[in-house]
């Protein structure tokens, strides 16, 4: 019985999704819960992959396991590999899927980016001067410059949205992009020329002429991984996923600070952002059982 699993991560004690030797893994803690319960022998194929650091909210993911598996599905399912796996990875949802499903051609996917916890961020900034810098990577662009290229592949990218991330009462927490397909620290880089840009580091026609197909070079660098977060995922053959929070983040402390106390009320607000996740991914297992 061929299965798409539906989990959650928190990424900071993995070196990415993707198996690789040696490495802790999330494809890799998926692989080993299944060794233990006899299931898919011939290893997981997940269908998004992230960065080391960086978490999910949704991610999917195809198992093999046993036709007896269908008489207590998939709340049977979600008890046994919950149990299993570490505290960090969540499985909150399972459906059984046919051979043809190709687990990787997700129609949509969509990532959250948590500016407010960058140390350089504006905190009296307007929601307009936050869409007016957003806008500019709407549509189809070449992203040659926020992608650290190490093949050949096209660089031209279609950003279908890119909104703010408000809370309830309209608190800039980041923003939300959505696109079929992402590359390589894509939107982390976008949200480093973001607050850049926001900041006067750099023109509107330093990003725009960044983004023409063959333009000039820029390096907008890189914002930290742990504040990335995939958050909802699309496929023509799964069934529609839940894509709202039940809770916002919560407040932050004030980080106007010497960088040094500011490192440390970062680490604090770290734990604070992993717990919110992790209290969205209790929720989303809730739904199931």
């Amino acid at each position: 019985m061929k299965v798409a699993i539906t989990f959650s991560y928190l990424g900071n004690e993995y070196h990415g999704s993707q198996i690789q030797p040696e490495l802790n893994t999330v494809q890799g803690e998926l692989e080993k819960a299944c060794k233990r319960l006899k299931w898919s022998p011939n290893g997981v194929k997940i269908s998004s992959r992230t960065d080391s650091g960086v978490n999910a909210r949704m991610n999917f993911a195809v198992i093999d396991v046993p036709d007896g598996i269908k008489r207590d599905f998939p709340q049977g399912l979600l008890k046994g590999f919950n149990d299993i796996l570490p505290k960090n990875i969540c499985i909150y949802d399972a459906e059984e899927i046919s051979e043809i499903c190709n687990i990787r051609a997700a129609k949509m996917r969509t990532y959250r980016y948590r500016l407010e916890l960058l140390e350089n961020w504006n905190d009296i900034l307007k929601i307009e001067e936050l869409e007016n810098a957003l806008n500019i990577f709407k549509g189809k662009h070449d992203f040659h410059n926020f992608y650290k290229q190490e093949d050949d592949r096209s660089t031209i990218r279609i950003i279908e949205e890119i909104t703010p991330w408000l809370s309830e009462k309209k608190r800039i927490i980041g923003f939300e992009i959505k696109s079929r397909g992402f590359l390589w620290n894509q939107v982390r880089r976008i949200a480093n020329c973001i607050t850049g840009l926001l900041n006067k580091d750099y023109s509107k026609e330093d990003v725009e002429k960044s983004l023409i197909e063959n333009g000039e070079k820029y390096d907008f660098g890189l914002a930290p991984s742990r504040w990335l977060t995939l958050w909802h995922l699309e496929h023509e053959l799964l069934s529609p996923k839940k894509d709202t929070p039940f809770f916002d983040p919560p407040p932050i402390a004030n980080l106007n600070f010497d960088r040094r106390v500011n490192s440390i009320l970062l680490e604090s607000e770290a734990k604070k952002h992993q717990a919110w996740l992790q209290s969205e991914f209790a929720m989303l297992l809730k739904l199931k059982l």
